[in-house]
C-alpha cells in the first residue's frame, strides 16, 4: 500500500537511510506533482492545492518498492525570497548528498517550459543518468501538441531524441502506467 511518509524542513541524510532506491520530483510550482504522486499511488496521498508553491516541505512517500520525495517548486510561489532560495538549496542538496537517490523526475507542464526548467535540468542531467522530463498536462493542449513541437522542446534541452521524455496528464491518469514501468524497471537495477 502506498503511503505518505513524513514531511522534513531539510535534507537529513540520515533520515530513511536504509539504502532503499528513491526517486525524487523536482518541478516548478503548480506543475502536478502532487498530481503525479496521487496518479501513482492510485489514491490521493499528496495534497494538492490550486495555489502554487504551498509544497513548502520535503515529503517522503512510500511505494512498497521504492520512495518518492517530492521537493518545494521552484518558480513562481507565492513565498518570500529566503524561503525560494531554501528550495534551490533543498533541491542541491538532495541531488548532491541523498545516498538512496537513485533518479530524478523533473516535471514539467508540457505548454510552458521556461528557462529555469532549462537550467535545472542541465544540471541534474550532469550528475544523474537517470533523469526523465515528465511533460505533464497534455489534456491541456491538442493531441498533436507533442507531435508538433516535439523538435523544438527537443532542441531547447539539447537532445536528438526523444528518449528520457515522458507525456503524461497526472489528472486524465494519461500514460501513468509508463512512469510505473518506467521506475519498477530502474528499481530492478538498483543495488
Amino acid at each position: 500500500m502506498c503511503k505518505f511518509l513524513s514531511s522534513q524542513q531539510e535534507i537529513n541524510n540520515h533520515y530513511l537511510d536504509d539504502g532503499y532506491p528513491e526517486f525524487c520530483l523536482v518541478g516548478r510550482s503548480n506543475v502536478g506533482k502532487s498530481s503525479l504522486i496521487n496518479a501513482l499511488a492510485k489514491k490521493k496521498i499528496a495534497k494538492i492545492s490550486k495555489t502554487p508553491g504551498m509544497t513548502t516541505l520535503i515529503n517522503f512517500y512510500d511505494f512498497k518498492k521504492y520512495r518518492l520525495i517530492d521537493l518545494p517548486g521552484y518558480g513562481f510561489a507565492r513565498v518570500s525570497k529566503e524561503v525560494k532560495r531554501n528550495f534551490c538549496d533543498y533541491i542541491s542538496q538532495t541531488l548532491n548528498e541523498r545516498r538512496n537517490l537513485f533518479g530524478v523526475l523533473q516535471i514539467l507542464d508540457l505548454g510552458v517550459i521556461t528557462k529555469q526548467d532549462i537550467e535545472i535540468s542541465k544540471l541534474i542531467s550532469k550528475k544523474f543518468v537517470n533523469h526523465f522530463i515528465i511533460l505533464n498536462k497534455c489534456d491541456k493542449y491538442s493531441k498533436t501538441y507533442w507531435n508538433n513541437n516535439k523538435m523544438k522542446i527537443l532542441k531547447m534541452f539539447n537532445k536528438q531524441d526523444e528518449k528520457g521524455f515522458v507525456v503524461i496528464s497526472a489528472k486524465q491518469y494519461i500514460n501513468i502506467v509508463s512512469i510505473s514501468k518506467l521506475i519498477e524497471g530502474l528499481v530492478k537495477k538498483y543495488g
